[in-house]
């Protein structure tokens, strides 16, 4: 297995499971916050989410962008390219909601608490979810077909 997609399939199934626990646990966990500490607690979230994320995700588009513009597809090469376009397209739906509607809804919680930017949140992390779900499914079933045990 390409050391490409193996770094593409880590940081997906780590970033997947990170904002699984974000949005079941952690986001709903603002709608309980002493709103004279929220801005405070909303900054302290967002570095730590920020520190965590980051790698992964450039490590993610990078890989995941040289596999799907490869001039040497892998084993399965129509499927698979097909495959992984898809997998790009998820990507691509990912850093758009990302930087023009996750992080704006961040943006007006450091001002304090407001409901309706939480629920903003949660909401586009949803489909933040779904599309990291999506596309780990896509790379196990890539990985998986390339297995040579």
């Amino acid at each position: 297995m390409s050391d490409l997609l193996l770094v593409n399939l880590a940081s997906t199934l780590f970033l997947t499971g990170l904002v699984w626990f974000l949005q079941v646990v952690h986001l709903p966990v603002f709608f309980t916050v002493d709103h004279g500490d929220f801005a405070r607690a909303v900054a302290r979230h967002r570095r730590r989410n920020t520190l965590l994320m980051a790698g992964p995700m450039l490590a993610e588009i990078y890989t995941a962008t040289r596999l799907a513009w490869s001039k040497t597809p892998l084993d399965g090469a129509a499927l698979t390219s097909d495959m992984l376009n898809w997998a790009l397209g998820l990507l691509a739906i990912i850093w758009i909601v990302t930087f023009a509607w996750h992080m704006p809804q961040y943006r007006r919680l450091g001002s304090g608490y407001d409901e309706p930017a939480i629920r903003g949140l949660i909401l586009s992390n949803w489909v933040r979810t779904a599309c990291w779900t999506g596309r780990s499914a896509i790379m196990l079933w890539i990985a998986f077909g390339r297995l040579r045990i």
